[in-house]
């Protein structure tokens, strides 16, 4: 597993700081942290496109009952159902983030256990050089761990 060093140095000081305040949430921002810290860090430049990525476009497709449907993958202040834009830390948000196109993934919301397939990712802000510097991010805004 991939993860550029930009989406790993914006999303784990969110983590960190948002763990302990939302409880109800905890079993998604833990698997957020555990994705992060067990993926490889990478330069944007360096992933392949058919990653999910933070700000990608995702088409997936529902298995059952089969329903083909695209999203936008975005940090938690800009999530907004009726846009299509779902947050890292939903249900849907964690098991779709770096995920690859072709992979079927499965997770469980409110409304039950999905099943889908990454179909496509039309847009991947890495793939079309849409991402702050590495350096220029690492410089001014250190990730802290714990």
């Amino acid at each position: 597993m991939l993860v550029s060093i930009v989406d790993f140095n914006k999303i784990m000081p969110l983590v960190n700081s948002i763990e302990s305040a939302y409880s109800s949430r905890s079993e998604s921002i833990q698997l957020v942290k555990k994705k992060l810290l067990s993926a490889q860090i990478v330069q944007p430049h360096e992933l392949p496109s058919n990653i999910v990525t933070m700000n990608s476009v995702v088409t997936l497709r529902q298995i059952n009952p089969i329903l083909t449907y695209s999203i936008k993958l975005v940090y938690p202040t800009f999530d907004n159902v009726r846009e299509n834009r779902v947050s890292l830390f939903s249900a849907l948000g964690v098991a779709i983030f770096l995920g690859k196109i072709g992979e079927e993934l499965t997770y469980t919301n409110w409304k039950g256990e999905h099943r889908i397939q990454i179909l496509d990712i039309p847009f991947q802000p890495e793939a079309n050089g849409n991402y702050v510097s590495a350096k220029s991010y690492e410089t001014n805004n250190s990730p802290s761990l714990f």
